[in-house]
């Protein structure tokens, strides 16, 4: 099992967000990894994953942008149907929390996922592994 260290944006729902960040990234030598959005009415949540989340924070953050990191554990899955009720279920036998999810690639019969939890060490131990990387 991996560990991926994302950026959650909370953002206005609008033309050029994306754009806009993927601009001060930039102008301060970041690479974006992953990315990841989501809207709900006028507000939006970029998810991302870059090569130096520590910069990155700060330049976004210096740049107004409302910027966190938290850390996600990284799964891979079959790509099928099942897959990942057999997670939750898993987790939810285990007491745990799952808080965010998503789907960072599907590819050759697999998904990765990226999920945080409210017990990390907890969903940790409670994941065999079938589903590590």
């Amino acid at each position: 099992m991996a560990q991926l260290n994302r950026i959650v944006i909370m953002a206005n729902n609008e033309v050029g967000v994306i754009a806009d960040i993927a601009r001060v990234l930039a102008d301060v030598g970041i690479n974006v990894e992953t990315i990841n959005t989501e809207t709900a009415g006028d507000r939006g949540a970029v998810v991302l994953t870059v090569d130096n989340t520590d910069h990155a924070l700060s330049a976004l953050n210096q740049a107004g942008y409302k910027a966190v990191s938290d850390d996600a554990l990284v799964l891979r899955l079959r790509d099928a149907p099942g897959a990942l009720a057999s997670v939750a279920d898993v987790l939810k036998q285990a007491g745990v929390n799952i808080q965010s999810m998503h789907i960072l690639n599907r590819q050759a019969g697999y998904a990765m996922i990226a999920l945080t939890t409210d017990d990390r060490a907890r969903a940790q131990a409670a994941i065999d592994d079938t589903f590590i990387i």
